[in-house]
């Protein structure tokens, strides 16, 4: 008899669920999605008619979405139906968000679904969650899906009309969108307030006194009556804002210092004031990513994949949520450990309690241990090392929920003050204080480790002290700090725009063609232009704070709307209406424009964005006289200054003096030419190309080599330029054959490689000797393989009974052969599939990329070519490595 189905959606939570089921019940993964909108219009279904489809998926009148299903999430999707079709009952229990939801949805219709599934939503992974989750089964909440489906037409909507016209800014993978927009903007608009900040002196003054018993150092906090100025007392004009204030000149400092050193003052005055900590609040998704950067060195990315590694093993409770409300089991779990490990003083004797935001899902607590009994962290160490990342998060998730329960922390903050008479000035008063904690509350569980405490001396009023030293310190004003990835999350949050889920993805998306994120977020020349030049006077509206909120807001009206279907076309309609006034009102505009930041001061230069090569814009100085001077990929606006320009124009043209012709090349009548590359770096190149004269054919027609920055171009020879030809990409310098195996060298724009390559086979044959008979016709039943099959062909092969394993090896090979003949004329969509099915990987620069997005030949090349690459320390070596160095470079035995 066939058991009830589970449906979840990672693999790695199918054990865990396994286990609480037990044997009664098939869980399955769907691996994530299964169903998508068409990649492009090539993917639409043969039925539609692709020139009259939306964005390449949408169909026009009621907005509909068109869905495929992508080729490598075919056989889940099979093996998923054929279990569905038998089982009594089928439980869809994906996340509880709108991705969740629309991965229900789409299984619902993928697998066509006699009847209504039932749909179950749990917080946590534990058996107490999942089986009353299965014992109250609900339906696909339709609003949330509608939500989801809204959301990612919009984004599809924006990507097809206004991305192509931000191209115009110089590179086909420029784009921008609903949530990207925003956030660059705000990193943008921060480095614009830190090129018009004015910076202002100001002084600050430690004494070191001492008294028969100690040691201590104080700081002067006022002169007669006036407190000393502080940085908060300039705005960002430099202006001073303060009238009550004393700004210390350099004058005054140095005197003060003068007065101060080897006098005697006397204890002015003693405060005493009670202060109390309040314990923190439960972890959201955005505190838990602050908490964890600030604690633990994690970048967003990272805490929130430990985090749902945590989830899916059970240990803790969903992490994207914007709610801080603990449940009762919770709080419940929280007070008894506290109970049995800490004092009865440490226990509050009501549940601190947490309010949510007004957007806030309800559906959704805090992020927490999972379960009625929390597990600890010593306990967790039977499972996980102490020095692993899921330890650490875990610990920090597992304090901060229970301290959240715990009575504040009290102490006494106590200040001296110190004071030196001075005819001049008065009086001169410096202070010290410091806190005492007299019950550590919360703090017994958990510190501030960013707390610094002083220990103060036991002194009482009218002591007196001996100042024996005093020192100035010259400070600035400093600009408002560059966002991190962990503050910009906060600020979209505060504004409204993106949710949980989205956050980590939203940063991703902007980083490296507009956002240099190594530490703090700077933005990029090419980000400047996006913003002031392209969409603020063309594309304002998709910039703009409040208007993002309000698409955030709407798109969740959607949600709770008593006709979701309805509000979708509404709001798309809506939407689409905007957006078609927009594009249609931006008209032609001058690229030369667009792609033009000018400096923030009087000069003959503006920075251009410059062309974008592996993801990374490379900018560059243009002079009125159009002079040129590269400019590092990773500079700011705020760096690019008078003196840096004059050194950059100086060596530049310096540099332009080595340009030269070598000679001719003696298989044509093109000249082989030293040039200066955009970036400072010199290369050699066979030929230029004139506009309206076609160039001659020779062996070296185009190619550029290397020249290697230890060396000086002037004295390079033709022998040696002719060479450096054999080390470009196209044309590398072969080190020797190995079987099928050629390993060659080169230098490209990151440095010297080796590289292996052969052509690419489906199988390798040393695998398939090492295989049985039996064992070859189940590699061929499986139905990875079957797929390639089809992609080559379709026909079934067909192995006789009585063939030798020779024979079936011979055929196996034929039929599984990559012809370039027949590679080649196969669509774009079957390339990808094919690729994927090989598990080739693509590159862009040195970045991943998905295949669809690579150009056909560019996929034609990789499924015909197997290829690997290895970085060379010294790009010299590429001249001169031999066949045992370059072998070991990749592992491989000589003697093959």
């Amino acid at each position: 008899m066939s058991k009830p189905l589970v449906i979840v959606e990672s693999p790695t939570k199918v054990k865990t669920i396994s286990k609480i089921l037990g044997p009664d019940y098939v869980v399955k993964s769907s691996v994530g999605h299964i169903r998508d909108l068409p990649r492009n219009t090539k993917s639409i279904p043969s039925k539609f008619d692709s020139k009259k489809i939306l964005w390449g998926a949408v169909k026009p009148g009621n907005f509909e979405n068109i869905y495929v299903i992508p080729e490598d999430r075919k056989k889940i999707v099979s093996e998923l139906k054929e279990i569905a079709d038998t089982a009594p009952e089928v439980y869809l229990a994906t996340d509880d968000d709108r991705e969740g939801e629309a991965i229900a949805y789409h299984l619902k219709e993928a697998l066509e679904i006699k009847g209504e599934p039932k749909r179950i939503k749990f917080n946590e992974i534990t058996e107490s969650a999942v089986t009353k989750a299965m014992s109250n089964p609900d339906t696909i909440d339709v609003g949330k899906f509608k939500s989801y489906e809204a959301r990612r037409t919009l984004d599809r909507m924006i990507g097809y009309e206004i991305s192509p016209k931000v191209r115009d800014l110089g590179g086909a993978f420029i784009s921008t969108g609903r949530v990207q927009g925003p956030a660059i903007r705000l990193v943008v608009e921060r480095e614009e307030e830190r090129l018009k900040f004015v910076k202002s002196l100001y002084f600050e003054i430690k004494a070191n006194c001492g008294s028969s018993e100690v040691n201590f150092d104080a700081n002067l906090k006022k002169v007669g009556e006036k407190r000393i100025a502080t940085s908060a007392d300039f705005n960002d004009k430099g202006e001073k804002t303060n009238k009550d204030k004393k700004y210390l000149d350099k004058n005054d400092a140095e005197k003060i210092v003068e007065i101060l050193t080897n006098s005697i003052a006397k204890i002015s005055n003693i405060k005493e004031s009670s202060r109390s900590g309040k314990p923190p609040k439960p972890f959201k998704t955005t505190s838990l990513q602050t908490s964890a950067r600030s604690n633990l060195g994690f970048q967003p990315k990272k805490t929130m994949g430990i985090a749902q590694r945590l989830y899916q093993e059970g240990l803790i409770t969903y992490m994207r949520t914007d709610s801080i409300r603990l449940s009762d089991n919770a709080i419940k779990a929280s007070r008894d450990y506290i109970s049995e490990n800490f004092s009865s003083k440490h226990l509050p004797p009501q549940p601190n309690l947490y309010g949510d935001t007004k957007n806030a899902q309800a559906a959704h607590e805090a992020i927490r241990p999972s379960g009625d009994k929390f597990i600890t962290p010593e306990e967790l160490l039977s499972t996980h090392k102490e020095d692993s990342d899921e330890y650490k998060l875990y610990k920090l998730i597992f304090n901060t929920t229970v301290a959240s329960q715990m009575t504040d922390a009290q102490g006494i903050t106590k200040t001296i003050e110190i004071e030196v008479t001075d005819p001049e000035y008065s009086s001169l008063t410096l202070s010290i204080s410091g806190t005492t904690w007299t019950f550590g509350g919360y703090r017994d569980l958990i510190k501030d480790a960013t707390e610094k405490s002083q220990e103060l001396p036991d002194l009482k009023e009218n002591d007196e002290v001996s100042i024996v030293s005093a020192e100035k310190e010259e400070k600035f004003t400093n600009p408002p700090n560059r966002y991190s990835s962990t503050s910009l999350i906060n600020k979209l949050e505060e504004l409204g725009i993106g949710r949980p889920s989205t956050y980590v993805s939203i940063i991703e998306s902007i980083t490296s063609v507009f956002i240099n994120a190594e530490s703090s977020l700077k933005p990029r020349i090419l980000a400047m232009a996006l913003i002031n030049n392209f969409m603020k006077p063309h594309f304002n509206q998709y910039i703009d704070y409040e208007f993002s909120k309000s698409m955030e807001d709407n798109l969740d009206k959607i949600l709770e709307s008593s006709n979701p279907e309805k509000a979708k076309i509404e709001f798309l309609e809506n939407s689409f209406n905007t957006i078609n006034n927009h594009v249609e009102n931006y008209g032609v505009q001058d690229p030369l424009l667009l792609t033009t930041v000018n400096l923030p001061f009087e000069s003959r230069y503006v920075v251009k964005t410059g062309r974008i090569q592996g993801k990374i814009p490379y900018p560059y100085l243009l002079r009125d006289d159009d002079f040129k001077v590269g400019l590092p990929p990773e500079i700011t606006l705020e760096e690019i200054e008078n003196e840096y320009i004059k050194e950059l124009e100086s060596h530049q043209e310096e540099s332009l003096k080595k340009e030269r012709v070598v000679s001719k090349c003696n298989l044509c009548s093109a000249s082989i030419l030293i040039k200066l590359g955009p970036n400072g770096g010199f290369y050699i190149q066979h030929g230029e190309k004139q506009k309206g004269v076609r160039q001659e054919k020779c062996k070296f027609k185009n190619l550029i080599g290397p020249i290697f920055e230890d060396e000086d171009p002037d004295t390079l020879t033709e022998d040696q330029c002719i060479e450096r030809f054999s080390l470009s990409a196209k044309n590398p310098r072969k080190v020797v054959e190995v079987g099928d195996w050629t390993y060659s060298s080169a230098v490209g724009p990151y440095g010297g490689y080796a590289m292996k390559q052969k052509n690419r086979t489906v199988f390798d044959n040393d695998e398939l000797q090492a295989l049985s008979k039996d064992e070859l016709r189940e590699l061929l039943d499986d139905e990875k393989n079957k797929v390639i099959s089809n992609y080559l062909g379709g026909e079934i092969l067909k192995i006789p009974k009585s063939a030798t394993k020779n024979k079936m090896i011979e055929m196996i090979n034929n039929h599984y052969l990559l012809d370039e003949k027949y590679i080649k004329k196969l669509s774009k969509e079957h390339l990808v599939g094919l690729a994927k099915s090989l598990d080739i990987v693509f590159y862009r620069g040195r970045f991943r990329m998905k295949p669809e997005d690579a150009t056909k030949d560019n996929l034609v090349n990789k499924i015909l070519i197997e290829k690997k690459n290895k970085p060379l320390e010294n790009p010299r070596d590429a001249l001169t490595i031999e066949k045992e160095a370059i072998m070991s470079l990749f592992g491989d035995s000589v003697e093959v």
